[in-house]
């Protein structure tokens, strides 16, 4: 970083190493809560902090500005130290004044009052800035968290840059201690002035769901909510529900891919296992070469499809034989009688019973041949 002429500067290097000697990996960071003004050169440099990585040896380099150049003001102010480093933790505050290059072990104080355990506290550079707390400090230079005044009914927007896995609070968190009504404030709003009128054109209501309305006059391309794909090959889709089942798991139901299309099948296939339940021995699944295994998909349009094939011995069919039973929670709500292609030519009808979800054959036919349930479809 390139600093004015005017501006006093100072390099803090140093190696740091673990208790066995092996260099220490880490980082040291000065953070300055205070803007500076140069007048000289009509420049404001913005509060900050300035980071060094260890390097493979340990050892570290910040240049900095100084707290005592009597061209710049304030004076007088403090860096809060922070070194997080495999050898040695440690948050202080240091003021750098003019001088030649120096290692934290020059400028780091020595305190012999122990701070008071039973108290928590804030570090002397927060003190006097916007949201920081007033004085007295203590002994130790360092203020009782008991001076510091009750946020916990305001908020304070922040940022975060850095690792997500660092990250260990949300940003925002809004905790109600009750259910909001209909007349509560909206957590979240975004406005435009049309004509010199203000209006609403998007907001989070007070449960933090997304609300918008489209304003005349207000955009060329009003658009309540755009969704881009990828200009690459995209796998995943624009848009998915989901729900709660059983077991209190998300399950997908349907959504919009990448190309825009309405998707309504996304629930997966759910094996048919129930074959023949009343063991008469004529029934069972058709496992030949290319055929799809038996089973049952719900789609989010109240319809579900089957798919495969029952074998018939040579016995035949008898009608009100059970040749299978849907598994649990795919049993229409009312009883539907399908036309069942087979291969030995003629069609079997075969009925999906409500409540139970048994399929039930409904005609008598004699020879072994296969109920073909490819393609078939009822509405749940």
């Amino acid at each position: 970083m390139t600093y004015p002429a005017s501006l006093g500067t100072r390099t803090i290097t140093g190696v740091i190493l673990t208790a066995d000697g092996n260099p220490a990996a880490g980082t040291i960071r000065l953070t300055r809560a205070v803007p500076l003004q140069g007048p000289a050169d009509d420049v404001t440099i913005q509060p900050g902090a300035h980071t060094a990585t260890l390097d493979a040896a340990g050892a570290y380099s910040l240049t900095v500005p100084v707290a005592d150049d009597g061209d710049w003001s304030p004076s007088g102010w403090a860096y809060t130290l922070d070194v997080d480093t495999t050898a040695w933790r440690y948050r202080a505050d240091i003021a750098i004044p003019a001088g030649p290059p120096a290692s934290l072990a020059d400028l780091v104080p020595t305190t012999t009052t122990a701070p008071d355990p039973a108290s928590t506290y804030v570090t002397k550079a927060s003190v006097g800035t916007a949201t920081g707390p007033a004085g007295p400090l203590d002994g130790s230079a360092l203020l009782p968290a008991g001076q510091v005044p009750d946020l916990s009914g305001t908020y304070t927007p922040r940022a975060y840059v850095g690792p997500s896995t660092a990250l260990t609070a949300p940003l925002l968190s809004v905790r109600f201690s009750d259910v909001p009504g209909g007349s509560a404030v909206n957590l979240a709003e975004g406005h435009i002035t049309i004509g010199g009128q203000l209006r609403l054109a998007a907001w989070l209501n007070e449960a933090l769901r997304y609300r918008a309305e489209q304003q005349p006059g207000g955009f060329g391309y009003d658009h309540l909510i755009t969704l881009i794909g990828s200009y690459a090959a995209a796998t995943g889709v624009l848009l998915r529900f989901e729900r709660r089942d059983g077991a209190d798991q998300r399950v997908t139901t349907g959504g919009i891919d990448q190309d825009g299309r309405i998707q309504t099948s996304l629930y997966a296939w759910q094996a048919i296992t129930a074959v023949d339940p009343d063991a008469t021995g004529r029934y069972s699944e058709d496992t030949s070469t290319g055929v799809a295994s038996l089973a049952v998909r719900q789609e989010s349009d109240d319809r579900s499809w089957l798919r495969g094939r029952i074998a018939v011995t040579s016995s035949g069919t008898t009608s009100g034989h059970v040749v299978a039973t849907l598994p649990t929670g795919h049993a229409p709500t009312h009883s539907q009688l399908l036309s069942v292609p087979t291969t030995g030519g003629i069609a079997a009808p075969c009925e999906v019973m409500a409540s139970t979800g048994d399929i039930v054959v409904r005609r008598t036919q004699a020879g072994a041949f296969s109920l073909s349930f490819d393609g078939l479809s009822y509405v749940r």
